[in-house]
């Protein structure tokens, strides 16, 4: 895909992009649900406003007078509400993505992860967690990184086109995916003609290219359509998904399983969520927002979503 999917810049912006909202205070769907009291739905399971009131109470008296003075001077207290809701979903998305896997994690897994951080006391300064919640989140990441190597032997197959701007790309993205199958090939295969940054049948298997096993393109089901940019400084891409089969080979130039960063494994695994909330469905109340699909995440407005989900039409139009 020329120089975009292995862009390292890019790459490393994808990955901390989808690791990124376990930090406190960083740089940086579907309709609500009707239950009361509920922030969030997924699959029939309640994260409910308390737990999520509950935990920015905790971060604010964790953290101090100071950092609640600076969120609220910010302005960021809304921010700050949305990753919480944001790790919780993420949470209840991991349990079904385990046990769909028949992944599990034991205590010593746990310990280890803590101490690479330097423990929960340590590691939990400065994020949402205290030190019992931060013991949950490693676990997460280790199921997260576990899943990701269950992923390794994925295959992608997908078409693909480019655009420059935001806009462009999800008016591309609508377009291909009202046009339905043959038509979106059709209009993509005109883009190779005229020798845009494009392609027809790119196939890729995550072990050979963990970094791009990471972005969106890894977590839709067949015949979907995604549009999303690996970093500020790159085109958009939008990927029509033909075709994903388990069970592929890496090639002989695929990088060793075992020496794989785990935070890398961890963001592959995470994309995975993305095919499990959009099985189940997730359901913000909207005083969090709404449910960013490219970025699994709690997004403030719908114009702040990072691209286009949408699945191809069965019936296009004539």
């Amino acid at each position: 895909m020329r120089n975009l999917i292995r862009a390292v810049g890019a790459a490393r912006c994808a990955v901390a992009g989808m690791l990124a909202v376990a930090v406190l205070v960083g740089g940086c769907g579907h309709s609500g649900p009707s239950q009361p009291g509920a922030a969030a739905i997924i699959d029939g399971t309640t994260v409910s406003v308390e737990q999520v009131q509950s935990q920015l109470d905790m971060v604010l008296n964790k953290e101090g007078a100071q950092v609640r003075a600076q969120l609220v001077a910010g302005h960021q207290l809304d921010d700050l509400s949305r990753q919480i809701v944001t790790l919780l979903v993420r949470h209840e998305l991991m349990q079904l993505a385990a046990r769909r896997a028949g992944l599990s994690v034991d205590a010593q897994q746990v310990s280890n992860q803590l101490y690479e951080v330097g423990g929960p006391a340590v590691a939990s300064r400065g994020t949402v967690w205290d030190e019992q919640g931060y013991r949950e989140h490693a676990r997460d990441q280790v199921l997260a990184a576990q899943l990701g190597r269950k992923t390794l032997d994925t295959a992608v197959t997908f078409d693909y086109t480019t655009a420059a701007t935001r806009s462009a790309a999800i008016h591309r993205a609508e377009q291909l995916a009202a046009a339905g199958p043959r038509r979106a090939r059709e209009l993509i295969s005109a883009d190779v003609a005229a020798k845009k940054d494009a392609a027809i049948s790119k196939r890729v298997v995550a072990g050979d290219d963990p970094i791009f096993a990471a972005s969106p393109a890894f977590g839709v089901a067949e015949d979907t359509v995604v549009a999303f940019q690996l970093a500020d400084n790159q085109p958009w891409l939008i990927i029509v998904v033909r075709n994903r089969a388990e069970g592929a080979e890496p090639s002989d130039q695929a990088p060793d399983p075992n020496k794989i960063d785990p935070t890398l494994l961890e963001a592959i695994g995470l994309r995975q969520l993305a095919r499990v909330a959009a099985e189940v469905g997730v359901r913000l109340n909207p005083r969090y927002g709404v449910w960013d699909p490219v970025n699994l995440k709690a997004v403030a407005a719908r114009d702040e979503i990072g691209g286009f989900v949408g699945p191809l039409s069965a019936v296009p139009p004539t």
